[in-house]
């Protein structure tokens, strides 16, 4: 069959479909080289946001990590500060013992003469109203001076007055003064406790 093209229509339409054909793929390789662009560019924009997210993720962990350490060392410096008054106060409390017992030795070792002037001090500023009996340990009860009740009496306030008995109190020194309904420990080792304690909540309250 005779081709009803002659060779110069068919040497033009081969080189229109060349040019169609290269047409389309310019076109898909620019289609292809856009979407490849495109897919660099949010790739590389969802690479920044990581990039961003990491440092802000690591940004966070060192001021966490910052702030347990400042925690930490503020624990350690409390509990340090802590333990030095604690020291302290242990220290300030063996050398309270130690001034209270030399008082309490020094009361005790005091001539009888001033001894029971002392006594007699101590009596007046703590007798109530009305008639007491007045009790000394065994050793002190013996050695009263004569006359000591007489001369106790005259000095006390006016409606007081006081009664040596014959009874010995189990103390240290000092006295026991009791009323009808009320008794006060005068003894050297009670009056000092209460010193004690006195002076010991005030270190605290120093150092605390």
């Amino acid at each position: 069959m005779v081709s009803r093209y002659g060779r110069s229509e068919v040497i033009y339409t081969m080189s229109a479909l060349d040019n169609i054909v290269e047409e389309i793929l310019t076109e898909a390789r620019t289609k292809a080289d856009r979407i490849l662009s495109d897919a660099l560019s949010k790739a590389e924009k969802i690479s920044k946001r990581e990039q961003v997210r990491a440092v802000e993720q690591s940004d966070l962990i060192e001021r966490q990590t910052d702030k347990q350490i400042a925690d930490i060392k503020s624990r350690c410096e409390i509990a340090t500060t802590l333990r030095r008054r604690q020291v302290v106060l242990e220290t300030q409390k063996s050398e309270l013992e130690e001034t209270i017992s030399a008082a309490r030795q020094a009361l005790l070792d005091q001539p009888a003469n001033e001894y029971f002037a002392f006594i007699v001090k101590m009596v007046v500023a703590r007798s109530e109203n009305g008639e007491g009996e007045l009790m000394f340990n065994a050793s002190d009860r013996s050695a009263l001076p004569r006359y000591f009740q007489q001369i106790l009496n005259l000095v006390l306030p006016e409606g007081n007055k006081v009664n040596v008995s014959y009874i010995a109190a189990d103390i240290d020194g000092g006295f026991v003064l009791k009323y009808a309904d009320f008794e006060k420990d005068c003894s050297f080792e009670a009056i000092l406790r209460q010193r004690r304690e006195e002076f010991f909540e005030l270190i605290q309250g120093v150092l605390f």
